[in-house]
């Protein structure tokens, strides 16, 4: 006879903390979720972030032009910003954008949560993620300290039932958020630039669904690559960066996801039009750590 696996399981101990949600709370296979993948002419994007940090004193990265394409896209199209509850769907009341980041430190996956992004400036946006990446080098962050209670108060197998029980009471009853722990559920929308150093070209890509149905949104950007492109002159070599867009069939149909998607793109493609005409935010932090 021939046992395959280890007599014990992997400690939760061992576990990322956000792997533990999925691990913890995923139903029978029912999914709704539709995927619409495209591609973006980059040009105008890298440039358009070359030229902010020739002249501006903030670092300004595809990412961040990312985070508010999304923002000014939620705001053109505001059934995306909802969320299901039991049976039943809310609509947010502010536009947050919910951003990704690997802590190379710890290993763990660190959640920015930027508020208002549908009216932050790009330099703004900017200014608090750095922010918040800093502070996440050196373990101040209030999601590390969070997750680092979590599971010094339930340790073990424990802290698998507490997440199970919230996820459960969260997704049936309209409940107020209250503390850091909940801040992840202020928005509909979680964002991933999969550009880090050494990452491959990215030919499909499907990302999952988190387990909390406050996220009925999924925007990933890959890096941009040189690939031949079809222009009225003939073929060239252009820059061209993958999008996908994950979204909820029980919340948007097909049609209104590529119209999103549409928007999404045209953004990207065009980051400019986002800043003009509009004043900088004014007022409180551009972005907390979720």
């Amino acid at each position: 006879m021939l046992w395959p696996l280890d007599r014990k399981p992997i400690p939760a101990s061992q576990i990322p903390f956000y792997n533990l949600h999925y691990l913890c709370a995923c139903g029978r296979p029912a999914d709704p979720t539709m995927l619409w993948g495209t591609d973006v002419p980059a040009e105008q994007l890298t440039a358009y972030v070359r030229e902010r940090n020739r002249g501006g004193t903030t670092l300004i990265s595809v990412a961040h032009v990312l985070v508010q394409a999304v923002g000014r896209a939620l705001k053109d199209h505001p059934e995306f910003n909802r969320r299901i509850v039991g049976r039943r769907i809310y609509a947010f009341r502010e536009v947050n954008v919910r951003m990704m980041a690997y802590n190379r430190s710890d290993g763990e996956v660190d959640v920015m949560l930027i508020r208002g992004a549908d009216t932050l400036s790009l330099e703004r946006i900017a200014r608090g993620m750095w922010k918040i990446q800093h502070r996440a080098a050196a373990g101040g962050i209030p999601d590390q300290e969070d997750k680092h209670w979590l599971r010094r108060r339930f340790p073990g197998p424990l802290l698998g039932w507490v997440l199970r029980a919230y996820l459960y009471l969260d997704s049936r009853f309209n409940l107020p958020k209250a503390g850091r722990i909940d801040r992840a559920g202020c928005s509909p929308v979680v964002v991933n630039y999969l550009a880090f150093s050494g990452s491959p070209p990215m030919r499909v890509y499907k990302p999952s669904k988190y387990p909390h149905e406050s996220t009925s949104l999924g925007v990933t950007l890959g890096r941009v690559e040189r690939v031949p492109v079809v222009r009225e002159s003939g073929v060239e070599v252009g820059q061209v960066a993958p999008l996908y867009v994950r979204a909820d069939h029980r919340i948007v149909s097909a049609y209104q996801l590529a119209q999103f998607t549409s928007t999404l793109r045209r953004f990207l493609m065009e980051p400019a039009q986002m800043e003009a005409g509009e004043a900088a935010a004014t007022g409180g932090e551009a972005a907390d750590a979720a």
